[in-house]
């Protein structure tokens, strides 16, 4: 359903850049004042070590620099649309610290949201979906998961998948509303087996897709729309006659507005041996053109008592390789997952090793990293966490509390890393 006129009309006027002045005067008053800010809430923790948080860079940091004077020029100009893309397990999954990155970034600068990106309808999967977005659906489906080793199936960056058992669904996006964005879009990638079988793809209403394709080198079919809408609606049939079933592997909702796109994908208690078994993540990862690659995955490989570093760090190899082949020009940021317990009563002392493991591989792949593990306090540092209301009683996972303050944390590394390279500029 097609966004009310005057809705569109107030949104519309946001898009042209009459905000250019505050722009301005934004960008040359003091980058810290603006963290500052933005950010005031969260120093309220003397657990917390905010001396560390930002984001360490190599030394030969030209992706980085590149990275963020994008950035720059989108603040000065507001005629760029950055991509970012965050891989990881169950913490990314929820999308509550990951979509509080989101907003933060939208609303840094007034006027310049970009859009909301990609998203996987977990809901269909059975499994958590996040709130921001809602999803709704008819039909047999049945899905596939990285974390099911005994499975053979294709899986991509969502590194879930669904596969249509019956001739004909329906699936239903909202694009929700927040109290701080509103996203809507008129371009939809829908990432699918279209090239291995014969199926149809209708949006609903037809009458305002403007124009339609498949991109047979990156595996999506796209859908260009007339207008703006908040709400996907998409009907697939298939004839009967069909053996082989379609399957989906996400949805990127997007927007030719200028601003940062803030695509995310997780799986509970995803490793990166998971993500090894996605053979599609290349393409899709190649369709989403990142400018930085956020990779958060560590916390389920160090979830066990018989943790192999050497095996961590092969499969943290070759999973970098892959994204060195998606996205060669990309900033890539390594994130060292928290601090956790094992089965809710032991002290978990892998993510230190982990840890030295994540920096070794930030240098010989040219990587930053975001030391979250020592931002948040370092060993034990859960216990304190949970003891202050922001973390559940797994010692594992945040609560709602303390993801957005993880958000927040994540916010304030990004801002004080570009300060810094705009000073080095």
């Amino acid at each position: 359903m097609l966004m009310h006129a005057e809705v569109l009309n107030m949104k519309n006027k946001l898009r042209k850049p009459a905000a250019l002045l505050l722009i301005l005067v934004i960008f040359v008053s003091s980058a810290s004042a603006q963290s500052i800010s933005l950010l005031q809430n969260t120093h309220q923790y003397s657990f917390i070590d905010y001396s560390a948080n930002f984001f360490q860079l190599p030394e030969d940091s030209n992706s980085f620099q590149l990275f963020f004077n994008k950035f720059s020029d989108l603040i000065r100009y507001g005629n760029k649309e950055l991509d970012i893309v965050h891989v990881g397990g169950s913490h990314v999954q929820a999308d509550i610290y990951t979509h509080r990155m989101r907003q933060n970034l939208q609303l840094f600068t007034p006027g310049l949201r970009g859009s909301r990106g990609f998203v996987f309808p977990y809901k269909m999967a059975k499994t958590n979906n996040p709130l921001n977005f809602k999803v709704t659906y008819t039909g047999q489906w049945t899905s596939c998961k990285n974390t099911r080793n005994t499975e053979n199936c294709p899986l991509g960056l969502s590194g879930v998948s669904l596969r249509l058992l019956d001739s004909t669904a329906v699936i239903q996006i909202v694009a929700r509303f927040d109290s701080t964005s509103n996203y809507d879009f008129n371009l939809v990638k829908i990432f699918c087996n279209k090239e291995q079988t014969f199926f149809t793809i209708h949006f609903i209403p037809d009458s305002v897709v403007m124009s339609s394709g498949y991109n047979d080198t990156l595996g999506f079919y796209w859908l260009e729309l007339r207008d703006y809408t908040d709400t996907l609606v998409v009907r697939i049939s298939q004839p009967d006659t069909v053996k082989t079933d379609p399957e989906i592997y996400g949805f990127s909702l997007e927007n030719s507005d200028p601003g940062v796109v803030y695509h995310s994908a997780g799986v509970n208690g995803a490793t990166l041996q998971a993500y090894l078994q996605c053979s599609l993540l290349i393409p899709h990862l190649k369709a989403l053109h990142p400018d930085m690659v956020i990779i958060s995955i560590g916390t389920n490989d160090g979830y066990t008592k018989n943790f192999d570093p050497e095996k961590y760090y092969s499969d943290y190899k070759q999973f970098l390789k892959i994204i060195k082949e998606a996205a060669p020009d990309a900033a890539i940021l390594l994130t060292v997952p928290n601090d956790s317990y094992l089965y809710r009563k032991y002290i978990n002392r892998n993510t230190a090793t982990m840890r030295e493991v994540i920096f070794k591989l930030a240098v010989e792949f040219n990587c930053g990293v975001w030391d979250f593990y020592s931002v948040m306090g370092g060993l034990n540092s859960a216990e304190v966490w949970y003891n202050n209301g922001l973390m559940g009683r797994d010692r594992v996972h945040f609560n709602k509390q303390g993801y957005l303050l993880k958000g927040d944390l994540l916010f304030e590394a990004f801002i004080r890393s570009w300060e810094r390279c705009l000073k080095s500029d």
